[in-house]
């Protein structure tokens, strides 16, 4: 396998087809994507989607969802993504991630997070990466806070009102 990066448990690599339950088990559940949008219980808008994620992915080397394989193992922890902000290429990064509900509360999210960050400043030497967050998932915002991003305001984007949160990349990296 292919993997962009690791983490202390973490093995990551860009989804592809081959996740589509896995994906989908995330995008349909409505606890895991309370604050995030509404679920979608449609396996064909998911694999839909994954066709629009892994030309994207192509199209923009470094960049696009991910899933995350716990290390050494094919069993997989939790999904992530690293893109221009609304997938509009002039904008500048954004990370997001979702943790598989039975690892919820090992600390995976900081660390993915964290890992998504690093690789961007790391391989595509972004000055800084962005992560937005509902204003009432404090869960979110203090998993941003540990892997090193700080809120910076408030921002209307995704047709929802959100947390902004900004993690800068430090001259030692």
């Amino acid at each position: 396998m292919d993997f962009l990066f690791h983490t202390p448990r973490l093995s990551v690599r860009l989804l592809t087809m081959a996740d589509l339950d896995f994906f989908f088990a995330l995008q349909s559940d409505p606890e895991m994507m309370r604050y995030i949008r509404p679920p979608e219980p449609d396996r064909e808008v998911i694999r839909e989607k994954i066709v629009f994620l892994e030309k994207y992915a192509a199209d923009f080397p470094g960049l696009g969802s991910v899933v995350a394989h716990w290390k050494g193992t094919d069993r997989l922890a939790a999904s992530g993504v690293l893109r221009h902000i609304e997938y509009q290429p002039d904008n500048g990064l954004e990370i997001g991630y979702m943790v598989l509900r039975e690892n919820w509360g090992q600390g995976l999210a900081t660390e993915i997070a964290r890992g998504l960050s690093d690789h961007a400043f790391a391989q595509l030497q972004a000055p800084k990466v962005t992560a937005f967050a509902d204003p009432e998932n404090g869960a979110s915002h203090r998993v941003l806070e540990k892997a090193g991003f700080r809120m910076v305001g408030n921002r209307y984007i995704y047709e929802t009102d959100n947390f902004e949160f900004v993690r800068e990349r430090s001259d030692a990296e």
